[in-house]
């Protein structure tokens, strides 16, 4: 049973992986324009739902691809880069959090069940 978890584990994360490549790479190509959180919180989400650890790891490859896409620091902004890195990775962070409890309380386990 554990080797299937951690299986499945792996497996969310390349998928969560490879849709943050994908979406840096069309950010690029688009000049920063792909800014929506929602876009960054489908893989946070997705790893959360596995490892509430996990989705906090991917919060922060979440605002780091948004970075590399030019997504932030959002142009015409006087916001120093730090700033809005911070605020990105709260509002991805809460996904996580949010996923996190909501299985909890839908499913009435923890998300983690590996421990």
């Amino acid at each position: 049973m554990r080797g299937s978890i951690q299986h499945r584990t792996i497996r969310l994360c390349a998928i969560a992986l490879a849709w943050l490549l994908v979406l840096t790479a069309l950010n690029v190509a688009a000049g920063g324009r792909l800014r929506g959180t929602l876009l960054y919180a489908f893989p946070v989400a997705l790893t959360a739902w596995a490892n509430w650890r996990l989705g906090f790891v991917f919060a922060a490859i979440g605002t780091l691809s948004a970075w590399a896409g030019s997504a932030i620091p959002q142009h015409g902004l006087d916001e120093p880069l730090w700033i809005e890195g911070m605020w990105a990775f709260a509002k991805l962070s809460a996904v996580a959090l949010g996923v996190h409890f909501g299985t909890r309380h839908w499913f009435g386990a923890p998300s983690d069940r590996a421990r």
